[in-house]
């Protein structure tokens, strides 16, 4: 959960998936390609953008800029944030050698860089890229930063980005980093498209291609197990279990297996709240105030101008604050999530970029409840008015928020990753952190349920000839609320995006140990769900999607490409995560990290021996030492390896216990 290794990740997906790591290391000066040092102190031109602007490079290449940010033209284009913390650096360099093209923008840059390279790799190129090469940076941990160089090759020259921001930074404005990255486009340049093209029927051959891909990618980045379910034409016409539930029995997966389906919760959240809409229990643009007045967020401002909208539309502002919930859930409530907001500020305007909170979308679901069932409690008044709105006129009857009702039935086992790189299972208790913020995520369906799901979204309301829900609130979710990049925006629990000139609706969901898909195309009557076993699975789902483009429309054939891509990744950030990491902690950090360490909204941890205990769950753990001496707790157990806690020293030389993801920081102190 550590947001450098979370950034290099995201960066990487940016561009596609990442491969191989090749380890090098960046020149303490870099020079330019003839060898001389670079002028970093040409005269520039500075100015802030009021709006958004497409900006021009010397070499003609073209680049979105989201208003707010601070521009510094001269040999390269220099791109500052607003708040100042993170930096972007565009260079054209006439060379078909990354390596030196980037060291060269490097020395433009200034000041020279000295940083060792942690990273190298070359994922495959999409578009009309010809070949790409990202290198991440080791900065010192304690920094919180990210440092990247992302080179693009077209036509001999090589369109090099430089990143270098902390990990705060980066989580506020990804959105908008995103905007540069894939908004960047040379001369000439070209997306491929399929805008015109007609869609081919998935007949016996097409369907026996897709499950034959999906198999065999299940097989190459070892997912226990998946199911797919494919509508066409109002119809199913695919519909697949793929592997077992769980890792080592032999339970097979089929479609009225139940997985949870993550975030893809959100999008009948939105549904149920359409159907609100449409009912008059409040509007759209209601303030939230006016539905609960006990609603608050830590800005007043913010609490006033607050509307329905705004809770499920990711455009608030309002940062991203999992870690919470994730670690004491066993006596939370949705009420005391919902009051929990009163302590979290926008970091960024309404409608500036796009930022994602979990607990705001469950706000905004539990209050729309309330609207229908102003006497019940906010968990009880979601649960039934979803069902009774949703689930049950649509005939999903095995979706569920409860896990008893779940044990009695056909479901998967969630599972995370070990320390050889294998999924195993994990207990489901595991999985009840996000019971409290339901409406974002913690719904369990199946393929069968969530066909009808895709028949009436694909009907815009519509459902065996009845209509269900009006067609004006239905689509108001995909209307764009928020860009994330020129081809991609958030709408009401929707992303909504331009896929190679095709439109395209949907939203994936990743639980602890679960990972989904749910993507439309309305234009051409098909829509697909995903779902698997396993945790951290996008790359799965991603190149599903891919491929389904390419049986269906002749898209270029990349998607195996893509899966070749994804596994030697997936290895490659597997090494990379547990380098540092001992065979197990020294007797030194067994001791400083024993005891029971306290935080308001954590709760009580208590490290005993190599095990730390949040209560809800526990794993063991190991030590893992930092280049620049720094300790973390490594958790080890499945679905949490990965996850490090800083073991480190407060400025009155107490010691501490210090998670951080993104914006997020929380520091334990020993119980007195």
């Amino acid at each position: 959960m550590r947001t450098s290794h979370l950034a290099a990740a995201i960066a990487c997906s940016l561009i596609g998936a990442c491969a191989h790591e090749a380890p090098t290391v960046a020149p303490a000066t870099p020079r330019s390609p003839d060898g001389k040092h670079a002028d970093a102190s040409a005269a520039k031109t500075r100015r802030t953008l009021a709006k958004d602007e497409t900006l021009t490079l010397p070499s003609g290449a073209r680049v979105p800029v989201s208003a707010g940010w601070t521009v510094e033209e001269g040999k390269d284009l220099r791109l500052v944030a607003p708040e100042g913390d993170l930096t972007m650096t565009l260079v054209d360099v006439a060379d078909d050698d990354a390596d030196r093209a980037i060291a060269h923008a490097w020395a433009l840059h200034g000041p020279g860089l000295t940083l060792p390279v942690k990273t190298r790799v070359t994922p495959p190129p999409s578009d009309a890229w010809e070949k790409v090469v990202q290198v991440e940076y080791r900065a010192p941990a304690a920094e919180h930063r990210v440092v990247l160089a992302n080179a693009r090759l077209y036509r001999g020259h090589q369109h090099v980005v430089l990143v270098d921001a902390t990990e705060a930074g980066l989580d506020r404005r990804m959105a908008q980093l995103a905007t540069v990255l894939l908004g960047y486009k040379p001369a000439g340049f070209e997306d491929e498209s399929l805008a015109g093209r007609p869609a081919k029927k998935l007949d016996a051959s097409a369907r026996d291609e897709l499950v034959a891909f999906s198999e065999r990618a299940r097989t190459a980045l070892a997912i226990p197990g998946a199911a797919l379910v494919v509508v066409e034409d109002g119809k199913v016409a695919l519909a697949k279990g793929l592997g077992v539930r769980e890792a080592g029995k032999p339970e097979p997966v089929t479609t009225k297996t139940l997985f949870m389906i993550g975030s893809t919760t959100k999008s009948l959240t939105t549904l149920m709240m359409a159907k609100l809409v449409d009912e008059h229990a409040f509007a759209w643009n209601t303030p939230v105030r006016k539905v609960d007045p006990t609603f608050s967020l830590g800005d007043p401002d913010a609490s006033e101008k607050i509307t329905m909208r705004h809770t499920v539309c990711a455009c608030t502002g309002l940062p991203r604050q999992d870690i919470p919930f994730l670690f004491e859930y066993r006596d939370v409530t949705p009420e005391s999530e919902v009051k929990s907001l009163a302590t979290v500020k926008p970091t960024t305007g309404f409608g500036e970029t796009f930022q994602y909170s979990n607990v705001l979308v469950a706000t905004g679901g539990f209050v729309a409840a309330r609207a229908a069932m102003p006497k019940e409690r906010f968990g009880p008044a979601y649960d039934a008015t979803l069902a009774s709105r949703v689930l049950t006129p649509l005939g999903m009857s095995s979706s569920t928020f409860d896990t008893r009702v779940v044990a009695r039935r056909e479901h998967a086992v969630p599972h995370g990753q070990d320390r050889t790189q294998t999924y195993a299972p994990a207990p489901i208790a595991t999985e009840e952190g996000v019971v409290p913020v339901r409406p974002a995520g913690a719904l369990w369906s199946n393929v069968d349920d969530m066909a009808r799901f895709l028949q009436v979204e694909l009907g815009k309301g519509m459902l065996d000839g009845k209509r269900l829900f009006s067609e004006e609130n239905l689509l108001e979710r995909r209307r764009p609320s928020v860009r994330i990049t020129e081809k991609m925006a958030y709408g009401l629990g929707l992303f909504v995006e331009d896929e190679h000139g095709i439109p395209l609706v949907g939203h994936g969901g990743n639980n602890l140990g679960f990972t989904s898909d749910m993507f439309m195309l309305p234009e051409h009557g098909i829509g697909m769900v995903v779902l698997t076993n396993a945790g951290s699975a996008n790359a799965f789902r991603n190149v599903l999607r891919r491929k389904l483009l390419e049986i269906v429309f002749g898209a270029k054939p990349r998607a195996d490409e893509q899966l070749a891509a994804a596994v030697a990744i997936r290895k490659q950030r597997f090494d990379e995560m547990l380098a540092g990491t001992a065979p197990a902690p020294s007797p030194a950090v067994l001791s400083a990290a024993a005891g029971t360490w306290t935080h308001p909204l954590l709760g009580r941890i208590v490290v005993k021996g190599d095990v730390l205990d949040v209560g809800e769950w526990k794993s063991r753990f190991t030590e893992k030492k930092e280049k620049d001496g720094s300790t973390k707790l490594f958790l080890l157990d499945p679905p949490w390896l990965g996850l490090e806690v800083d073991l480190r020293k407060d400025a009155s030389g107490a010691a501490v216990l210090a998670l951080s993801q993104g914006q997020e920081e929380y520091v334990l102190a020993r119980a007195k």
